[in-house]
């Protein structure tokens, strides 16, 4: 036997909203979308976080390449303070002890009475060069 009201749902689904029972899985649908819609924005954003902290770090590692560049420059200078005929390779040193951060300089004679100092700065994998010529006296 057949409930009245259960026509009347009949009834009124055919031509207006579905009866309950046929609504309940809407409101799973829905927050099942919205959590993939979360979850998808908040993956794209630990990403792009990800990419600023590799671009960072690479920035870091290129500038301490350049001042280790710089260290191993003055430290020839100074070598050539005290004896301007040496002509002897520095390094690789690690500064600061420990870091696995190296420079090294070469000092070669260049044209007309000039010297030639090369030095490399390395950190990571980045490397950079300095090159600079001095002569004595002016």
């Amino acid at each position: 036997m057949v409930h009245p009201s259960d026509r009347l749902q009949g009834l009124l689904y055919r031509g207006g909203t579905p009866p309950r029972r046929y609504r309940r899985g809407a409101a799973l649908l829905l927050a099942i979308f919205v959590m993939a819609v979360v979850s998808a924005l908040a993956v794209a954003m630990v990403d792009a976080q990800t990419l600023r902290f590799a671009a960072l770090r690479n920035a870091r590692d290129w500038d301490q390449a350049r001042y280790l560049a710089e260290a191993g420059l003055q430290h020839a200078f100074a070598r050539l303070e005290k004896d301007y005929e040496l002509r002897q390779p520095i390094g690789p040193i690690e500064f600061p002890a420990g870091s696995d951060h190296y420079y090294a300089a070469t000092i070669d004679d260049g044209p007309d009475g000039t010297v030639v100092v090369r030095a490399e700065g390395t950190v990571g994998e980045f490397s950079r060069v300095l090159v600079a010529t001095v002569k004595q006296g002016g």
